[in-house]
């Protein structure tokens, strides 16, 4: 009976072995025909996406970029500054603050115009504490957004008064602030904001384009009491909106370059901004017109599989009253890639 229990067992081992490796490869097999299908069911969408971007440009001008999946490495670097300017009895006060530059290196991967991006922060990695940014950007051949929020804790500047200039240390100012800045190209038929600064399309002759814009920005700026620099601990409030017109232009030079500039000037039609000091809140200075402005300009070149360049997007905002208070704000940030079309 022992020899039967041990030839029977030693019959099913290999019977059982065969059944996992069996499922094991019917589950390999269930899951390549699942991605195929949604990847099959992703084209469907994309190709009705494509066919009707197609019908409404001029092709003479536009194409899309053929390559259906590319690969970019991108060094980021960006920035902030604040200076404003106050008029009290005291006298006049010009202050001027930067935060400190971030760098990051990301790795972005696009099939057919979806994007998926990993970042990466040295700074974080070597331990040191920065500030905290975030960037998002959607560019169409019509419309387009940034949306940025920052929060900065690493402002230093100094103020000038009429008895000498008196420094701001890290961290006495520190500011959250929420950016969107949306467009709309009128002739998106042979302009491409993307050939610029997502490389999905091409731009294949130079073209310009007027270009509507509104754009909003919201948060706060503090900064703390300070006895040292007799500074009261007080915040600015901020919340307004800008509408305005533009121009942007496509330069197509030979051997796959493509040169790009733009600007968006917006006037304030729109302003909520309170400022706060010592508890006693008052509404900020207004005085027309205050000013928000988008600049932004690219250096890409093509050159068979592999592209590369550069670009860079600059916000900037006037707000208040000169003979008051006086907001300058500017945010940039530049990036050069590299990549790969397949």
């Amino acid at each position: 009976m022992l020899t039967l229990l041990l030839a029977a067992a030693m019959t099913a081992v290999p019977h059982d072995s065969a059944s996992v490796a069996a499922d094991s490869i019917d589950a390999k097999e269930r899951i390549k025909a699942e991605a195929y299908r949604a990847k099959r069911e992703i084209d469907k969408i994309l190709d009705m996406r494509d066919s009707r971007a197609r019908s409404r440009i001029d092709t003479a001008y536009l194409e899309r970029v053929p390559q259906r999946l590319r690969f970019k490495l991108t060094f980021n670097v960006s920035g902030s500054d604040i200076d404003a300017n106050v008029v009290n009895a005291d006298g006049k006060f010009a202050t001027e603050m930067k935060a400190q530059n971030k760098y990051t290196v990301s790795l972005s991967a696009s099939y057919r115009g979806l994007s998926l991006s990993v970042a990466l922060n040295p700074a974080h990695i070597a331990g040191e504490k920065k500030d905290y940014e975030l960037n998002m950007n959607a560019y169409g051949n019509k419309f387009g957004a940034d949306v940025i929020f920052h929060s900065a804790k690493t402002f230093e500047g100094s103020v000038q008064t009429s008895h000498g200039d008196i420094g701001i240390p890290a961290g006495m100012i520190s500011q959250n602030m929420l950016t969107l800045n949306a467009y709309y190209a009128l002739n998106g038929r042979r302009f491409s904001y993307p050939a610029a600064f997502s490389q999905s399309w091409l731009q294949k002759r130079s073209c310009g384009s007027l270009m509507l814009g509104v754009s909003f920005m919201g948060g706060v700026l503090k900064a703390r009491h300070d006895e040292v620099i007799d500074n009261p601990e007080s915040r600015i409030s901020i919340a307004c909106v800008g509408i305005g017109v533009g121009y942007g232009y496509n330069l197509v030079l030979r051997h796959g370059w493509l040169i790009h500039l733009s600007t968006l000037p917006e006037l304030v039609v729109y302003s909520h901004c309170r400022t706060t000091m010592d508890g006693s809140r008052t509404n900020m200075p207004y005085r027309f017109p205050n000013i928000i402005a988008v600049g932004r300009m690219a250096v890409v070149r093509h050159f068979g599989r592999y592209f590369a360049g550069f670009t860079a997007v600059v916000n900037t905002s006037q707000l208040g009253d000169r003979d008051i208070l006086l907001l300058n704000n500017t945010k940039w940030r530049a990036r050069m890639f590299f990549g790969i079309k397949i």
